[in-house]
């Protein structure tokens, strides 16, 4: 090991160099502070043997500029005073000013080699605990580089918005909490007179919740001309007819019962709309209820119901009501009214509906945009402690 020896004493220098290269320790030697510390800036030296008292910097203030130092480049020099002092005040001035051991004038060997020893154990562990934080920061890296391109994935799975199916209009809000989300929704064509569309929320947070939404969103696809879950074969044509909602529903809690390690219930709302009538069926699965405004006002879908997954054997309830022209329905995730500022007040459903009531005039891109400005203003933060989707619907 380089060693670093700072003494104004040359007979002190001498005997400290000879005995450490019998150490087998390479040495270099100053004669004051201030040589000291020139060398440090220059070289690579991680362990001082410092005397206590020298002219110009002494020992206590060249602990400090190498305190200074380790802090400004992350690193770390032992530090070992030599000195005649050793009562407790000078000793508790010594670790103030950043020493890490002490040795007292005149030094026995013994105990100099243990403290050396001592030191060395502590650079290594130092060492060590760099490489590992090396190795855990290039893990990280690569995690959330991975991670990065599984939000875009998920991300892809999401239709396109605005969009139209037929005189359907649908606008969103999709903002995830961190990399990968549990909330996804999606919009489709069941047949040439029917458009489905849903948003479910997973519980928690993180990948095992990303994965069983990107599940779910492959599992309520409407297949072409094959059976699904959200169609079934029958002999007649065109040898499919849809699933009611509230039976697509209870299909999905028959397949994704939550184990006790996972937990991983969800919630959901999924509606299948007439495009020629505009008469609705709706269920609603332990998420917050679609919020529907007409001609008459506004009006709550549903009042809850139990998560998919959470209990079998459940039977979902089914909602029958209709959209005409220049309705909205707005399906959201619970990552809006449950968002809290820094005083841990809750937007809330009250705000929330206020909010939409204000924008009912507005079109709709520009209501979900001041949505989101206000959401973002409320948190009060760059990110979101939970997911935030919003999935709006518009008869045009």
């Amino acid at each position: 090991m380089r060693i670093l020896i700072a003494d104004d004493d040359a007979d002190i220098r001498l005997l400290l160099s000879k005995t450490l290269q019998r150490w087998e320790h390479e040495v270099i030697t100053a004669s004051n502070g201030a040589e000291a510390w020139e060398i440090l800036q220059k070289d690579k030296i991680s362990f001082v043997i410092s005397d206590w008292m020298m002219p110009g910097i002494d020992g206590l203030e060249l602990c400090r500029k190498i305190r200074e130092r380790d802090e400004e480049t992350s690193g770390y020099t032992y530090v070992i005073l030599l000195t005649a002092k050793d009562a407790k005040t000078e000793l508790i001035m010594g670790m103030d000013a950043g020493a890490d051991d002490f040795v007292t004038k005149p030094f026995d060997k013994d105990i100099l080699k243990v403290r050396i020893r001592a030191g060395e154990r502590i650079l290594d562990l130092k060492g060590n605990l760099e490489n590992k934080n090396e190795e855990l920061s290039i893990a990280l890296n690569k995690i959330e580089k991975d991670l990065y391109f599984a939000a875009k994935i998920q991300k892809g799975l999401l239709p396109t918005t605005p969009s139209n199916l037929g005189q359907i209009r649908f606008e969103s809000i999709y903002v995830q909490c961190s990399f990968v989300s549990g909330d996804i929704f999606n919009f489709f064509q069941l047949d040439e007179n029917h458009v489905g569309f849903y948003l479910l929320d997973v519980a928690g947070h993180g990948i095992p919740s990303a994965m069983q939404s990107v599940t779910l969103s492959r599992i309520l696809y409407p297949v072409p001309e094959q059976s699904s879950l959200l169609k079934y074969y029958v002999p007649n044509p065109s040898h499919y007819a849809i699933t009611p909602p509230a039976k697509a529903v209870e299909r999905l809690n028959e397949h994704f019962q939550a184990d006790d390690d996972t937990m991983l219930y969800f919630t959901m709302v999924y509606a299948v709309v007439n495009t020629k009538t505009g008469y609705t069926k709706i269920s609603q699965a332990g998420h917050p209820s679609p919020i529907h405004f007409n001609k008459n006002g506004v009006s709550l879908i549903g009042t809850g119901g139990f998560p998919v997954g959470m209990l079998p054997n459940i039977e979902f309830e089914e909602h029958e009501f209709y959209l005409e022209k220049g309705d909205r329905l707005f399906l959201y995730s619970d990552g809006i009214t449950e968002c809290a500022n820094k005083n841990a007040e809750l937007f809330g459903d009250n705000r929330f509906l206020e909010l939409l009531n204000e924008g009912k005039n507005m079109p709709l891109n520009q209501l979900l945009s001041l949505i989101e400005k206000r959401l973002r203003k409320w948190n009060g933060k760059d990110d979101f402690d939970d997911d935030v989707t919003l999935l709006a619907i518009e008869i045009t």
